[in-house]
């Protein structure tokens, strides 16, 4: 070889390396490294609430009411047009920011926080004894789970909330339904059950117009007689059909004892947090309906001492998490029927069932509803289908067997929510300690309930277990507010036309 062609090869040798090299940083350019398709993950929420906003107003849907109900029973709600919320969602051009997470309805409104403990369902005025001001407010976290379309006001979306820590995000103490979950969540991971709950709602219907002055029932009708259920078919028919449409399965309606008064028993739930949420939609639905066809329902637990009251009786049962045994509650093996857990959580609620009272019988006319002859009983005690104990287990009407523990001192003026998680802790506390249940109620002397408001919120005040669950926020607050709305007296008359003039 020459050494010009050596030279030559040379140069196309060197040509060919850059080439290469070239090649090889353009394949770098357009190329990269994804994840494989075992490493794979994307948030299963992303772009839902952004799906709900959308579904929403195809519906027709205007409004979302976020919605708490306050520790005294008062239902409070904001209101966000669904036009508002739709705003917050992320353009074409916004894909790259902090609002591409699609979720635009997380906190989008607050309550101050002495909304959620410090008013007196009467007027909204300051309790100084609470410790509560309007100071501090609090965001309210929406749990999607409990959204309803409004039949009554189908323009209207409704879902449940939790008030958090505008800063740190952390569940407000003050907050009842999140209280309820936290006991819910111990249960489970605690004690490893998972708890159900049926509830039972009687009420009585006025007429919307009353006579001089006085709120007239629209009949004077007693115990599961049909004629009210005749004459108010119209009505009964628009609340099943409007319970429906918000998933409220309803098992039984029946007249009760009291003029113009029904009972609606909502489906037994092992969902016991829905449940909750199912009693407060259930009585804005009550009312509505009752409205429409030209009545009030009144949930007050006594409007006449000579007829009987309106109860908010609760059944509790349980399942073991790590069985396959549906209902632990039972045992027909055990000479009462109940199984050893079971009637350890009787006991427990029996021996906090004073202190209970200030929750599940939370006003001044609550305790007109008790006494001997009410079918709620005025002593603590069980028993086995009896309707005069403040405790009944019920039976299956088929087996005979042991299903669950009905407790009858409790009405419509308690927050639901607040109730269950104080019942429920009693329950559990006998568990824990494995108390042994005391025998069947009889003809001698027991230990008598309260009688009034005070006598049991002054019980509540040295039970330290029901005081630790509440917090020292929440317990200061609620008993002084409770305090505050004995010191306010009224006839009997004038409850039962202020809860008309309410309804």
């Amino acid at each position: 070889m020459s050494t010009t062609q050596a030279a030559n090869s040379d140069d196309e040798w060197s040509l060919t390396q850059d080439t290469t090299v070239e090649e090889k940083q353009q394949e770098q350019q357009h190329t990269m490294s994804i994840p494989k398709t075992s490493e794979y993950l994307r948030r299963t929420d992303e772009g839902c609430q952004e799906a709900i906003l959308r579904s929403l107003r195809a519906a027709g849907v205007k409004f979302l009411r976020y919605t708490v109900v306050d520790a005294f029973n008062t239902i409070r709600c904001k209101t966000v047009p669904i036009s508002h919320a739709m705003t917050k969602l992320p353009s074409r051009t916004q894909k790259n920011s902090a609002i591409a997470m699609n979720r635009p309805l997380d906190n989008a409104t607050y309550q101050a926080e002495i909304c959620f403990a410090g008013l007196p369902p009467h007027a909204d005025i300051t309790v100084p004894a609470s410790n509560l001001t309007g100071r501090n407010v609090l965001t309210l976290q929406p749990d999607f789970s409990s959204l309803r379309i409004l039949p009554y006001a189908p323009q209207t979306a409704m879902v449940m909330c939790t008030g958090h820590n505008q800063q740190t995000k952390e569940l407000s103490p003050l907050c009842n339904r999140g209280l309820l979950e936290r006991v819910l969540q111990e249960a489970r991971d605690g004690f490893g059950v998972e708890f159900c709950v049926g509830a039972e709602l009687e009420f009585q219907l006025f007429h919307i117009e009353t006579k001089d002055g006085i709120p007239q029932p629209i009949d004077m009708m007693t115990y599961a007689t049909a004629a009210t259920l005749n004459e108010q078919e119209e009505f009964i028919s628009t609340l099943y059909d409007q319970l429906g449409e918000q998933d409220i399965p309803i098992e039984l309606i029946h007249t009760e004892s009291a003029p113009g008064q029904l009972e609606v028993v909502l489906g037994y739930s092992s969902n016991v947090l829905q449940l909750a949420d199912d009693v407060v939609l259930a009585r804005e639905t009550i009312s509505a309906c009752a409205k429409k066809h030209r009545m009030k329902a009144v949930f007050l637990p006594k409007t006449s001492m000579m007829t009987a009251g309106s109860g908010c009786h609760l059944h509790f049962s349980f399942r073991n998490v790590s069985s396959n045994v549906d209902n632990a509650f039972s045992d027909p093996t055990q000479p009462t029927g109940i199984s050893l857990q079971g009637a350890s959580f009787i006991e427990g609620i029996l021996d906090h069932l004073p202190s209970l009272l200030s929750f599940s019988l939370p006003t001044v006319n609550s305790f007109r509803r008790m006494g001997p002859g009410c079918w709620t009983g005025s002593s603590v005690g069980w028993s086995t289908e009896d309707k005069e104990v403040p405790l009944r287990v019920c039976v299956d009407l088929n087996t005979q067997e042991a299903t669950n523990v009905e407790l009858k001192l409790s009405d419509s003026t308690a927050n639901i929510y607040l109730e269950l998680a104080m019942i429920l802790v009693a329950g559990m506390d006998g568990m824990k300690s494995k108390k042994k249940l005391r025998p069947m109620i009889d003809d001698i002397a027991n230990e008598p309930l309260p009688n009034t408001l005070q006598d049991s919120l002054d019980l509540l005040k040295k039970n330290e277990l029901l005081l630790s669950v509440l917090g020292s926020e929440l317990s200061t607050a609620y008993v002084a507010v409770r305090e505050c709305e004995i010191q306010v007296e009224k006839t009997l008359e004038e409850e039962v036309l202020d809860a008309f003039n309410r309804a």
